[in-house]
């Protein structure tokens, strides 16, 4: 008999770690949830002191801002070659890419040069 009661006994562990690691789970889930939201709000801290930088204001973070605008124009050049080596071009209007020879945009119907 005490056998047995030792098996429901460890049954019983198991059931309550099981569930334990469960709600552990559950938890970690909310903590990263959690950590995401703070993430995004500091992505658009960043962007907001970015877009007073673009707007000529001076910011604390005046250096950091002229370092992501050198990056950006750097992207901007590889992107045109690119499009270059694709012949194509950009829609001015929704900014999608469209072959040079295309008349209108095929996403927003924008007439092309």
């Amino acid at each position: 008999m005490a056998f047995f009661d030792e098996v429901k006994r460890i049954g019983k562990n198991l059931t309550e770690k099981g569930k334990d690691v469960i709600e552990i789970t559950k938890l970690n889930s909310q903590i990263n949830s959690e950590k995401d939201k703070i993430k995004n709000l500091y992505e658009k801290i960043g962007a907001e002191v970015y877009k007073a930088y673009a707007a000529g204001e001076e910011t604390a973070y005046s250096d950091l801002c002229a370092e992501i605008k050198k990056i950006e124009d750097t992207i901007n050049e590889l992107t045109n070659k690119v499009l270059e080596l694709k012949n194509a071009a950009k829609c001015p209007n929704c900014g999608a890419e469209v072959a040079k020879d295309t008349a209108f945009c095929s996403k927003c119907g924008t007439k092309l040069n």
